[in-house]
């Protein structure tokens, strides 16, 4: 097993990692599977990404590929993925019954939240995996396949993304929290690495997001998590990384992070700059920000763009949940357009199979219509 290194991110080979800068974290780093190792019957095949909470691979599984979510080795991360499984698995469509029998027939809508699967290969109540890995008991998740690349990747090819994809990439993320702010309950991690987008037919980016974060109401952070080491502090809100928040942690937590990662897209560049920066440099940078970042788009003043990038990011006057940001991108970019989706072949064996039945049932009574015709003519 290799080390990652949050920071340089670096992997280490042999326990040992050479840097240049002289308090590089690597050699205490997360510790990653590499290719070809198994954890349980899931065979890894490719390190997607690390986090501060949990790694994500490529697995194979018997001749199917799927997304393996690993908690790294501390209560606080496998309690945070074992939340994550509970609330994932009741957003789930059910498969089964008159309801998932028929949905089977309709285009599949593409999922904006990732899809859970039996953690072992037999047949469990556990919604979340537990192993023992090389004398050290791990937990994870085992989620379906999805195609697409991480948005930080991403932004790195193409650093301004065309500002409708932005709005409506931004858009759908905030959707997929409706659950959560129903709730009432924050997500308080999001950032760029933990969103995959693909592209569809038409050239619409369509996200997903790969992580729901704490999953905590405002009163439960202090006594649940350690911000100061599980917290990405270039997209957390100010009001978080404060070492004594003057105000109860709200729902505007999370507008301040996707308004970053809004910023990002548009601006060409991080608002807070974290390559080979320690969290301290960076926490420092964020809690006594006090002018608004600026954009460099002169083209999206007049519609009012900049004006919600400003106040989704403010120390103050935010939205008050990320419904209400994704309106006013709405108001201005519309609704992501709908994505046509393949219609299932089973529909077209139902329709056919239909139409053999009506066109046979059509030809025997023909048939009986005739002879009673013939007879009585006799």
């Amino acid at each position: 097993m290799n080390r990652f290194c949050e920071r340089c991110e670096r992997v280490t080979r042999d326990g040992n990692l050479w840097c240049q800068d002289k308090d590089c974290p690597a050699e205490e780093g997360f510790p990653v599977l590499v290719y070809g190792e198994y954890l349980g019957d899931l065979k890894v095949t490719k390190l997607v990404r690390v986090w501060r909470t949990a790694a994500l691979y490529e697995a194979q599984r018997g001749k199917n590929t799927v997304l393996l979510k690993v908690a790294h080795p501390s209560d606080e991360c496998a309690e945070r993925l074992k939340r994550e499984a509970l609330v994932l698995e009741a957003l789930s469509p059910r498969q089964t019954g008159p309801a998932g029998f028929v949905r089977s027939f309709l285009p599949a809508s593409r999922p904006v939240l990732p899809v859970m699967l039996a953690p072992y290969p037999t047949r469990s109540k556990r919604l979340h995996g537990e192993i023992t890995f090389r004398g050290e008991p791990r937990v994870y998740s085992v989620l379906s396949f999805a195609n697409g690349k991480i948005l930080a990747d991403l932004i790195l090819e193409n650093p301004q993304i065309w500002h409708y994809q932005a709005a409506w990439v931004v858009t759908t993320l905030a959707q997929s929290l409706r659950p959560l702010v129903r709730s009432n309950k924050c997500h308080l991690s999001i950032s760029p690495d933990i969103v995959l987008v693909d592209t569809d037919r038409e050239g619409n980016l369509r996200p997903m997001l790969l992580d729901l974060g704490f999953i905590v109401e405002g009163g439960e952070v202090d006594g649940l998590y350690d911000w100061s080491r599980l917290s990405e502090p270039g997209y957390t809100a100010p009001e978080l990384l404060a070492h004594a928040p003057t105000s109860p942690i709200g729902l505007e937590a999370d507008v301040y992070s996707l308004g970053m990662i809004f910023y990002e897209m548009l601006a060409g560049h991080p608002g807070f700059e974290a390559k080979l920066r320690r969290d301290d440099q960076v926490r420092q940078d964020v809690t006594q920000n006090r002018k608004p970042l600026p954009v460099g788009r002169p083209e999206l003043e007049q519609a009012g763009v900049a004006r919600i990038v400003e106040r989704a990011i403010a120390p103050v006057g935010r939205f008050n949940n990320v419904l209400e940001l994704s309106d006013a991108l709405t108001a201005i970019y519309s609704a992501p357009p709908p994505e046509r989706r393949t219609i299932p072949r089973r529909l077209y064996v139902l329709l056919a199979t239909i139409g053999v039945f009506l066109l046979g049932t059509g030809l025997v009574a023909g048939y009986f219509l005739l002879q009673v015709l013939l007879s009585n003519g006799r």
